[in-house]
């Protein structure tokens, strides 16, 4: 499945058969020796028929490691649960970071909250402006000119590697284009895949939080992406919950089985 092209190997482990490790993470996601994708997702029922969840969703990256979260396999997860595991269009869902909502709201489109877990404030690292935070994994934002041809992947490695940031942190260029109407452009360094993405669903929500507090934006925002898909963040409950809600893409590639 992929959610603005960034791509994820999904399965349903209720009965907790698939014993995952970092070989055989790795091995799945290699494009050549694989099946290929920038993290695997193992969506599950709860163990209790009363939980306070829908589903579960256990998140890694391509290199092994788990992911404390990842906005883009979120709505991949509940479009699969709804799918596949014939859950309600409407679901909450247990990430590591805590129960997060998810909403089918067309055909292939999915609208999720995301938590902001560290409010979002300014430094300036090797001579750049940047915004840090938390929006279920660290990220930074540098606001930069002609994003197409920024050199995403040298100038994100580094900073994803600054020890301004202890755990890494996931590194988002943003290009500013329309403020008054919330339109912005958006290329991203992961954390865990160590390349640039297609997109990062928790890097466009911590982008959208840095420009409506640095940059005067609206409460809703329109982020572009660098494969030229367009999602939404809707702000408005930030200040009361802690909140901001994600709508994008959520779509099945093909499906199959695979020999571990």
């Amino acid at each position: 499945m992929h959610g603005a092209g960034n791509d994820f190997i999904v399965f349903d482990n209720t009965d907790k058969k698939i014993k995952l490790n970092t070989d055989i993470i790795r091995t799945l996601s290699n494009r050549r020796r694989g099946i290929g994708g920038d993290g695997v997702i193992a969506v599950s029922m709860p163990e209790k028929r009363q939980a306070d969840y829908d589903a579960v969703m256990e998140y890694y990256n391509s290199d092994g490691s788990r992911g404390e979260m990842c906005g883009n396999g979120l709505r991949c997860a509940a479009y699969f649960a709804y799918s596949y595991l014939k859950l309600a269009d409407n679901m909450k869902v247990k990430t590591d970071v805590g129960i997060l909502d998810a909403e089918i709201i067309g055909e292939n489109k999915v609208k999720i909250s995301i938590s902001v877990l560290e409010s979002f404030k300014k430094t300036e690292i090797e001579g750049k402006i940047v915004a840090y935070g938390d929006t279920g994994v660290p990220h930074a934002v540098v606001c930069v000119d002609n994003l197409a041809q920024y050199d995403v992947f040298n100038e994100g490695r580094k900073l994803r590697t600054n020890s301004f940031f202890p755990r890494g942190a996931n590194a988002n260029f943003v290009e500013i284009v329309d403020r008054e109407k919330g339109r912005a452009k958006i290329r991203t360094y992961e954390r865990g895949v160590e390349d640039e993405t297609l997109a990062c669903g928790t890097g466009i929500c911590a982008a959208a939080v840095s420009l409506s507090e640095f940059y005067n934006f609206p409460e809703k925002i329109e982020l572009e992406t660098v494969g030229s898909d367009f999602l939404e963040v809707d702000l408005k409950v930030l200040n009361d919950e802690d909140k901001v809600y994600l709508s994008g893409p959520a779509q099945t590639v093909f499906h199959g089985t695979v020999e571990l």
